[in-house]
């Protein structure tokens, strides 16, 4: 049995893995990360641990806590220059965030082509990875959240309203739900158009906290993948 972690900004993610599946996953808080000392007297004692973490030295300095018993076998995943069949394309390889570098090499073990990696989550990452394996690069800007409160704090008048979608807005809150969602989902069509150009027909994998809200508006064909992360993890130590 192996234990993976995927320590983002807003959740922790994790996942047992044996005979070539998972056997059991779940979220906890990121601010509840004690919750994992519970977890750990529940789960069967594992052969390896892996962690990512993108969340900050507390949130690691408390996770290397809850697994402290298991200390001897717990490992820190980093990006590398290459890993699994993915190519690092950054400048500086170890700079680009661990989740997104796991979530290529999942998204590598899923399919031989181009593929766009959205992750959908506190903020939107937008990474190509063309077929031969090599990852071309990437953007980031703020999620769903992160833009609804910008606007809020921001502007005098706008607040933060509950709005719906709609195509053409003829309220606020609808204006401001619908123009954050629009600025989603343009640059991942923009970006599937470019990577489809480059390199044929590129697979889109969505994931994250807001990847299924993103999907019901997205004009491209998708995959939504719980586990993207995790799954790179376990090609990492189980290619």
């Amino acid at each position: 049995m192996m234990l993976y972690l995927d320590c983002g900004n807003s959740r922790i993610k994790w996942g047992l893995h044996a005979d070539g599946r998972w056997q059991e996953v779940g979220v906890v808080d990121r601010t509840a990360a004690a919750e994992l000392a519970d977890l750990t007297r529940r789960w069967p004692r594992p052969q390896r641990v892996m962690v990512a973490n993108v969340a900050g030295a507390a949130i690691g300095d408390a996770v290397a806590a809850a697994l402290a018993p298991w200390g001897h076998i717990v490992a820190w995943a980093v990006s590398e220059a290459a890993r699994a069949g993915v190519s690092n394309g950054y400048t500086n390889p170890e700079q680009l965030g661990v989740d997104r570098w796991c979530a290529l090499i999942g998204a590598r073990g899923l399919v031989a082509g181009a593929s766009l990696v959205v992750c959908a989550g506190t903020a939107l990452t937008i990474d190509a990875l063309r077929a031969d394996g090599l990852f071309l690069g990437g953007t980031i800007a703020p999620g769903l959240t992160l833009m609804r409160n910008s606007l809020a704090s921001g502007t005098a008048r706008l607040g933060r309203p509950d709005g719906q979608y709609a195509d053409y807005p003829s309220h606020t809150a609808d204006a401001i739900y619908t123009g954050c969602l629009n600025a989603l989902l343009a640059p991942i069509v923009q970006q599937v158009q470019r990577l489809s150009a480059l390199d044929g027909t590129a697979t889109v994998y969505l994931t994250g906290g807001d990847a299924k809200l993103i999907a019901q508006h997205l004009p491209v064909c998708y995959q939504i993948v719980d586990n993207l992360a995790l799954d790179g993890l376990a090609r990492i130590t189980c290619p």
